[in-house]
């Protein structure tokens, strides 16, 4: 913890942000809520990975938004965006399996089973291919998290701290998101043709 700002309202620390890019304002206000937040999250959506992959893109868009902010309660901000992104990923949740129920139904079993493993296939090929262009640490850090590893874990494996760690994680679904959203296009395409 940053006792520069120890004792800052959370508001004195959104104008240092906004104001002065400051790096250790946001570090601070990202301890004092993070727990919380994904606690929240996951109370709503009882998933720790999409839990934490809520409140990254929280902090993620509060930092790029940072200059455009008027925020005049820190507290209430924060746990009214949580609450957006949750509705949000329920919102997609449920697209993504009306989608799904709706081209299980337009295909016979034989030919949904044979398209299905090849896209399993391309998607896992496609996956892998992403995750050699991750830079090294990068993927070594996301690829330990998937194998299970706390955090902690990987902080005191690879001897970096656990801050860093959640940004190669935040950097490496980031990346991943976006190279794979390609091969989302594509499916949608071949799903189209049939």
């Amino acid at each position: 913890m940053n006792l520069l700002y120890s004792a800052h309202s959370d508001e004195d620390i959104l104008k240092s942000i906004g104001e002065n890019n400051d790096e250790f304002a946001f570090a601070e206000l990202y301890n004092r809520y993070f727990r919380l937040l994904f606690n929240y999250a996951f109370s709503k959506v009882n998933d720790q990975f999409v839990a934490q992959e809520i409140i990254q893109e929280l902090f993620v868009m509060l930092w790029q938004q940072r200059h455009r902010n008027t925020i005049l309660s820190c507290r209430s901000y924060l746990f009214a965006s949580a609450k957006n992104l949750i509705i949000s990923h329920y919102r997609k949740e449920f697209t993504r399996q009306y989608h799904y129920n709706q081209w299980e139904i337009q295909t016979n079993g034989s030919t949904a089973l044979t398209d299905q493993l090849t896209l399993t296939a391309d998607l896992q090929h496609r996956y892998e291919q992403g995750l050699h262009r991750l830079p090294q640490k990068c993927k070594e850090v996301f690829v330990l998290s998937r194998q299970g590893h706390s955090n902690r874990e990987i902080a005191l494996q690879l001897a970096i701290s656990e801050k860093t760690v959640e940004q190669h994680i935040t950097k490496a679904l980031r990346l991943l998101k976006e190279y794979l959203k390609e091969h989302f296009v594509y499916t949608l395409l071949f799903l189209s043709l049939f």
